[in-house]
């Protein structure tokens, strides 16, 4: 989200440096490419004495108008770097996480979180990405006064809708060209639960429906997904390409959309990107998908294939015409509700906000 954000921000009127306290990474040229300035620390996990003074030093020089820290690290830097470097500008920062039970999370995790509460009140604001993951944070003591909900934004020109994507999709992994697409993009993980979303498959089928399973992301060419699908016999209506550079042009080819996720769901990109595609979506009641999907989708409980396969099939039944109105209106949803425009304009109010109306400012 942060690159998208600052592909969009007028530097005209935004001067903007990204400080990375880990050396460069994948998103780092995306970083570059929107012309903010781009500084990396190259910390370890955990931070030396050394750290903490290149940090302090970075920020000094930058001296920037407003600090935006982003996700637990950054916004306890950002905070760090502005005391220790005597910026006295204000601090917002970005939550991008639910936490169902904090016995969850890693130890580090859960200490970034513990810490970040008794810190959260020296926060101007605190923006979490749903409404979800502000109850939860508050829950473990984050202050509700610095409460600003901006959900995630999807860029609604990359993500469209386009008539012929279905047919290339089906060439593309050679499937007939009658036989529905249930989509799913996100890596393997168990929060993730994509053995549910491939046991839901396997009943949609046993129902009698010509469907097939297309799983993109890290994880899924030899991994779990495939086990499932092999043990309930349904391998050859799973697909997994791996991850895959092209997923505008091929989410847009899918019929339906599936969000199986059992928890630590915040407000999905993937979604939101398969409705600005003009794909309906079944999502589980994880973070603020209910929110996101509205009526133009399904909501179903997590953690129950039962329910997963029974929403599928209620959109796998529509016509194809009805299914497509559907998709229609999520598109319209997202587009006036949860764009990436949206997600820009949101945050330079809050920075005007923040600022006290400053024309001309900074951003790190």
């Amino acid at each position: 989200m942060l690159a998208r954000f600052l592909g969009r921000v007028d530097q005209n009127r935004f001067s903007s440096s990204v400080l990375s306290l880990l050396s460069p990474g994948p998103l780092a040229a995306q970083v570059e490419h929107t012309k903010s300035g781009l500084v990396s620390l190259s910390m370890t996990e955990r931070p030396r004495p050394r750290d903490v003074v290149r940090l302090t030093r970075s920020v000094s020089r930058a001296a920037p108008d407003l600090l935006h820290g982003w996700m637990y690290h950054g916004n306890l830097a950002a905070t760090l770097g502005s005391v220790l470097g005597l910026n006295f500008s204000p601090v917002i920062w970005s939550i991008h996480h639910t936490v169902r039970d904090l016995a969850d999370e890693k130890p580090l995790t859960r200490h970034l979180i513990r810490l970040s509460a008794r810190l959260s009140g020296r926060a101007s604001a605190i923006s979490y990405c749903s409404r979800v993951a502000a109850d939860d944070h508050e829950r473990l003591g984050f202050d509700p006064r610095r409460r600003v909900v901006i959900p995630n934004g999807t860029d609604c020109d990359q993500f469209s809708p386009s008539a012929d994507a279905g047919s290339k999709l089906r060439r593309l992994f050679g499937l007939p060209a009658e036989r529905l697409i249930i989509g799913h993009v996100a890596r393997f993980h168990p929060m993730k639960d994509q053995i549910s979303l491939v046991r839901a498959i396997s009943r949609v089928l046993a129902q009698g429906y010509d469907v097939q399973g297309v799983f993109i992301g890290e994880g899924h060419v030899d991994g779990p997904v495939r086990v499932a699908a092999r043990e309930l016999g349904i391998d050859d209506r799973i697909t997994t390409p791996g991850i895959r550079s092209d997923v505008a042009d091929l989410m847009p080819g899918f019929d339906v959309y599936a969000l199986c996720s059992a928890w630590g769901e915040a407000f999905s990109l993937a979604v939101g990107e398969a409705m600005a595609s003009g794909v309906p979506a079944v999502v589980t009641a994880v973070g603020d998908s209910g929110w996101l999907v509205g009526d133009s989708g399904v909501v179903v409980p997590p953690g129950d294939s039962d329910a997963l396969a029974a929403g599928l099939i209620s959109l796998v039944r529509l016509e194809p015409a009805e299914r497509r109105a559907l998709g229609q209106q999520a598109r319209r949803r997202v587009m006036e509700n949860f764009s990436l425009s949206l997600y820009v304009d949101r945050h330079l109010e809050l920075y005007g906000t923040a600022l006290g109306r400053r024309r001309h400012i900074s951003v790190r």
